[in-house]
């Protein structure tokens, strides 16, 4: 526990002196605050529209499915690549500490950075309810809105996890923010290309990571009675059905393709001079 309150005190130090930082949250949390805003407004011009717990739990964690990944992805990349172009890794290693304990420094950092951007649209969204004119539900929050919740979490973890590996592969922000968005890029073009062939191998681009992430971050996949709203919305204009993966299929995905990143950057910083 020592060592992880040190380690936890230097990122927390070194974090706070990052402008980037502050100024991607304060970004971050200005976006989350006028769709909240634009929220209660809707709801006190019309009174058949809601903002209230728990209707409002999708637009809520849209926030933290959708926005919050690339906010994320960003942040860790502008946290820990420039350590090794600014040699601050080098010298932390040399002043004591090992490449296992700086790696897990950044792991910790990851995991402040997923409950980071999980919390601001949660904390600005339910706040925002307290304003509403809206009436609630007997429930706070139900069972579907706890996976939607469970989805936006992991989704987090999985391109924050990305993010930490290109970090410690690139080790240049610049070039590594470069390779995350022309990868999603990249990988959205090859999916196209793809789906143009037989249903097994369109099967095969569901489990791209970005694939994964946006079928995680969909509310309809956390949320039966919605999709069966929205495909019979579809059937009645003679248009195919949508389909997702299982909520726990996608879950698994993620989370293996987050041990794979992460033990791809552990291996980078081991094996790599800093």
């Amino acid at each position: 526990m020592k060592t992880l309150s040190v380690l936890l005190r230097i990122e927390l130090l070194k974090t706070a002196k990052r402008r980037a930082f502050w100024v991607a949250v304060g970004i971050f949390a200005a976006i989350q605050t006028i769709s909240t805003v634009d929220g209660v407004r809707t709801a006190q011009r019309y009174p058949n529209m809601t903002f209230a717990l728990p209707d409002s739990w999708p637009d809520i964690l849209f926030g933290a499915s959708g926005p919050a990944l690339f906010f994320a992805a960003v942040v860790m990349i502008l946290l820990f690549a420039p350590e090794f172009s600014w040699r601050t890794g080098r010298q932390n290693v040399i002043d004591g500490l090992s490449k296992e304990r700086l790696y897990a420094a950044k792991v910790i950092v990851l995991a402040g950075l997923v409950l980071l951007f999980l919390a601001t649209p949660i904390v600005i969204g339910v706040g925002g309810t307290l304003f509403s004119p809206s009436e609630g539900g007997p429930e706070i929050i139900r069972s579907t809105d706890l996976s939607f919740l469970g989805g936006s979490a992991l989704n987090l973890l999985l391109f924050g996890s990305a993010a930490l590996m290109l970090s410690a592969l690139v080790r240049s922000a610049g070039p590594a923010l470069g390779v995350l968005f022309l990868y999603v890029i990249i990988e959205q073009a090859i999916g196209e290309l793809i789906a143009r062939g037989s249903e097994t191998i369109r099967g095969v681009t569901e489990y791209f990571p970005f694939n994964v992430a946006q079928d995680l971050g969909e509310n309809l996949v956390h949320y039966p009675e919605a999709l069966a709203a929205q495909n019979a919305f579809r059937a009645e204009r003679g248009l195919p059905p949508l389909e997702f993966l299982d909520v726990k299929v996608l879950a698994i995905a993620a989370l293996a393709y987050t041990a794979i990143f992460l033990v791809i950057a552990f291996l980078s910083m081991r094996k790599r001079d800093l």
